[in-house]
C-alpha cells in the first residue's frame, strides 16, 4: 500500500483526533481543524500539532485561523471567515468531520428538538464555501433513521436530507453502515460513513461515489495483513490484556491514583498498539478508579457468576445498583459499543472500572496517543465538556478510519486510471469562487 495521491484534508468537529489519525496514518494530510471544546482540542493538539507531536500533521495551519479551540456556528457567522473558507476552493482535497451525535443516537433519547442536531448542517456549509472534490462524513447509525417520538423540525433521515443536498451542490453521494470490528477494531461499533464526490470527476471517469466502498470491502483482507492482524474478529483479550500489570504505581498526572503497568504483549493487536514503546513506560491515561467496598464486592460476585455483557436489570437491582447499564467485557469477544461512559463497563479479570487507556486500545488507539484534560466529568458539565473518557468514546476508531482512508488512495488510482489526461489538467489554479461545480486541481506528484 503506498499512498499515490495524499489529500489535503480539512477535519471539522475533530474531537481529540480518531479520524484525522486514521488518515494520516493512510498518508493524508491535515491542513487544519476544527473543534469547539478546549480539553478535546488540547489532545488534538499534543497529538498533532505541537512540536515532537507523534503524529505532527502534513500542512501548514492557516494564518487566519488562530490555532485553538473554535466553535463551528461561530466562525460561520463572521463574513470574513466565510470569505476565506471560500479562498480555499481548489487547495483542499478532502472535507472530513464526525458532527456531535448525542440527538441522533440509537443508545439516547433521540430527540429531533436537540439542539446538537443542527451542527450537521454547519458540515454541509462549509462543504458548500470550500466545495472540495471529496466529502466524508461520518456518524451514529440513528443517522440513517427519521425521528419519530420526538420528530422535531427533521422530516428525513439527516443521511438522506444530506445525500440530496450534496446532490444539489455538485456531488454524487452515498452512505454506508460500517462496522469497526470488521477493520481490526475489537468493538462492534456500527457507524453510517457517508462519501462524497464531484459529479464531474464521476462523468469523466464513470466512476460513483459507491466505489469506494466496494474498494473498501474488497480489500479489507489485505489491509489486516498489512497492520499484521488476524482474519478474526479482535477480543478484549487481544486487546488490553496486557495492560493489567501486577505491578502498580503511582499514576503520573493524577498523584492520588495508582496506574497499572505494561505486561509483554502476546497478540498481534496490542503489538501494533504498542509499536515503538517500552514495557517500562507507564502507558498513558492508565488511572484506575476508585471503589467503595460495596462495589469491590459487586464486581467480584458478576466476575464470579460470568454474566458476560450488558447485565440484566433484575440483577442489577437484586444487587442494589442503581445503574441502569453495566457490561462485563467478554474477554473472547469483541466489546459492545464503547460509550463516554467508563463506569459502565466492568474489567473482565480485575474487579474495576476499565480505565481511559483500556478504552482507548478497545477503539484502536495506539498507545503513543496521549490524552489532555479532566479523566472524567459528572454532573451537568457532562453536556458541555469534553473528559478524556468522553473524547475516546466519541472518536472514529483510528484503524476504521485509516482503512477508509487506504479506500481513497483506490479510489484516486481508478480516477487516475480511468481519465488518462487527468495529470495535465490537475494543475494549481487560482481558486474560483464562482464555480458551481468542486475541482480537483492538483498533481499526482504534489
Amino acid at each position: 500500500m503506498h499512498p499515490d495521491f495524499p489529500l489535503r484534508t480539512i477535519d471539522l468537529f475533530a474531537g481529540c483526533g480518531g479520524l484525522t489519525l486514521g488518515l494520516h496514518q493512510a498518508g493524508h494530510k491535515l491542513m487544519f481543524a476544527i473543534e469547539k471544546d478546549p480539553m478535546a482540542f488540547e489532545t488534538f493538539e499534543a497529538n498533532f500539532l505541537n512540536d515532537g507531536a507523534a503524529y505532527p500533521a502534513g500542512g501548514a495551519w492557516p494564518a487566519w485561523l488562530e490555532r485553538r479551540n473554535h466553535d463551528i456556528q461561530v466562525l460561520l457567522a463572521d463574513p470574513a471567515v466565510r470569505q476565506h473558507l471560500s479562498s480555499l476552493h481548489g487547495s483542499v482535497d478532502l472535507i472530513c468531520g464526525g458532527p456531535p451525535c448525542q440527538g441522533f443516537s440509537v443508545g439516547g433519547i433521540r430527540d429531533g428538538k436537540d439542539l446538537r442536531n443542527q451542527l450537521p448542517y454547519r458540515y454541509i456549509d462549509v462543504v458548500e464555501l470550500v466545495r472540495p472534490p471529496f466529502v466524508l462524513l461520518e456518524n451514529v447509525e440513528g443517522m440513517a433513521r427519521k425521528f419519530v417520538s420526538k420528530p422535531g423540525h427533521v422530516e428525513i433521515a439527516f443521511v438522506e436530507w444530506a445525500r440530496s443536498r450534496l446532490g444539489e451542490l455538485g456531488y454524487d453521494a452515498h452512505f454506508e453502515i460500517l462496522d469497526a470490528s470488521d477493520f481490526g477494531v475489537p468493538q462492534i461499533r456500527r457507524r453510517v460513513f457517508l462519501f462524497g464526490v464531484a459529479k464531474e470527476l464521476c462523468d469523466k471517469s464513470g466512476l460513483a461515489a459507491k466505489d469506494l466502498f466496494v474498494s473498501l470491502h474488497r480489500n479489507r483482507s489485505l489491509f489486516r495483513s498489512h497492520l499484521g492482524l488476524p482474519e478474526r474478529q479482535i477480543t478484549v483479550r487481544d486487546a488490553i490484556a496486557d495492560l493489567d500489570g501486577k505491578r502498580h504505581v503511582v499514576c503520573p498526572d493524577s498523584p492520588k491514583f495508582q496506574a497499572g503497568t505494561f505486561k509483554t504483549p502476546t497478540s498481534e493487536f496490542a503489538k501494533l498498539m504498542r509499536r515503538g514503546l517500552p514495557n517500562t513506560q507507564i502507558p498513558n491515561s492508565h488511572r484506575f478508579s476508585e471503589h467503595t467496598p460495596r462495589i469491590l464486592e459487586f464486581y467480584r460476585k458478576v466476575q464470579a457468576d460470568k454474566v458476560f455483557g450488558r447485565l440484566p436489570k433484575a440483577y442489577l437491582m437484586a444487587h442494589g445498583t442503581k445503574k441502569d447499564k453495566k457490561v462485563l467485557i467478554d474477554p473472547a469477544a469483541p466489546a459492545s459499543t464503547i460509550t463516554t461512559h467508563p463506569d459502565e463497563f466492568i474489567h473482565f479479570r480485575t474487579p474495576r472500572n476499565i480505565t481511559v487507556r483500556e478504552m482507548a486500545r478497545i477503539q484502536s488507539f495506539p498507545d503513543n496517543f496521549v490524552f489532555k484534560g479532566r479523566y472524567t466529568i459528572n454532573g451537568p458539565r457532562r453536556r458541555h465538556d469534553v473528559a478524556r473518557c468522553s473524547q475516546v468514546g466519541n472518536a472514529v476508531p483510528p484503524l476504521l478510519a485509516e482503512a477508509v482512508g487506504w479506500a481513497l488512495h483506490d479510489f484516486q488510482r481508478m480516477l487516475s486510471a480511468s481519465t488518462p489526461d487527468r495529470k495535465s489538467t490537475e494543475k494549481h489554479s487560482a481558486p474560483k469562487p464562482s464555480s458551481t461545480r468542486p475541482a480537483l486541481n492538483r498533481s499526482k506528484k504534489e
